[in-house]
C-alpha cells in the first residue's frame, strides 16, 4: 500500500508549477489538477515512480471547456489527473505510447465528444461511422456558458465597457449641445478606471463564470440569435 500524501508530495516535487492543486478528499483517493500541456509529463512521472494500472479516462463537457480525467490505480489508491482545455482548442495529448491500455478509451472519447488526441497512433473512429458529422457528437454539449440568452448582451457590454448599455451617438451629441462632455464620467471613459473595474470583475470570478474572452473582448459563445 502507498500512502496518499506520499503520492501527492512526490507529484508536487516532480511536477512543481505544473500542479494547480493536489488533494486527498477521502481515503485512497487522490486528485491532482495539472496544466493540460503537462499531462504526458505527469503520466511519465507517476508510472516511473510507482507500479500503476490505468483504470479509465473520463471526459466531462462543461459547456465551454472539456475536462479530462485520467484515473490510475497506484498501490491501493485511485489517482486522478485532472486537466481542463477550452473547446476552442478541442485537443488532448495522447498517452497511448506511455500507457497502451489508453488506446481504445481515447478513440471512444474522440467519437462521443469530438475531442482530438494529439499524436494518436490511430485516430480512426471506434464507434461511429467515418462520415459522422463533427457537430453531432452524442455527448457533446453546445458551446454555451451559464448566462441565459437574454442576459448575454448586457453581461458582455458590462465586462467590456463597465456599462450595461453603451452611450449612443445621439446622447453624445445632445450632451455636447448642452455644453457637457460627450461622455458622462463613467469607468469606460478612463482607461485606468476601466482596467481596475475589469480586474474586480475577474477577481470576483464573474468574468470566468460568464465565459468572457479577455483577448477578443467578447463572450466565447453566441450573445443572441
Amino acid at each position: 500500500m502507498v500512502n496518499e500524501q506520499e503520492i501527492i508530495q512526490s507529484m508536487k516535487q516532480t511536477l512543481t508549477t505544473d500542479v494547480f492543486e493536489a488533494e486527498s478528499p477521502k481515503t485512497r483517493r487522490v486528485f491532482i489538477r495539472i496544466k493540460p500541456e503537462s499531462l504526458r509529463k505527469a503520466v511519465k512521472a507517476l508510472t516511473q515512480k510507482y507500479e500503476t494500472r490505468l483504470i479509465t479516462i473520463s471526459a466531462v463537457d462543461h459547456g465551454l471547456d472539456f475536462e479530462f480525467l485520467h484515473h490510475f490505480h497506484v498501490g491501493g489508491n485511485v489517482v486522478t489527473f485532472r486537466s481542463v482545455k477550452p473547446k476552442e482548442d478541442n485537443t488532448c495529448d495522447s498517452i497511448v505510447d506511455l500507457v497502451p491500455a489508453a488506446y481504445f478509451i481515447e478513440r471512444e472519447i474522440s467519437d462521443l465528444f469530438g475531442a482530438k488526441f494529439n499524436n494518436s497512433p490511430n485516430p480512426q473512429p471506434l464507434i461511429l461511422p467515418k462520415d459522422w458529422p463533427d457537430d453531432k457528437r452524442p455527448l457533446r454539449r453546445p458551446q454555451e456558458g451559464n448566462l441565459p440568452m437574454q442576459a448575454r448582451a448586457s453581461a458582455e457590454s458590462l465586462i467590456s465597457t463597465s456599462c450595461v448599455f453603451p452611450v449612443s451617438s445621439f446622447i453624445e451629441k445632445k450632451r455636447e449641445e448642452a455644453g457637457l462632455p460627450r461622455n458622462p464620467p463613467l469607468a469606460f471613459t478612463d482607461e485606468k478606471a476601466l482596467h481596475e473595474f475589469q480586474e474586480l470583475m475577474e477577481d470576483a470570478g464573474f468574468t470566468k463564470r460568464a465565459g468572457y474572452d479577455k483577448e477578443k473582448k467578447r463572450l466565447r459563445y453566441k450573445v443572441g440569435e
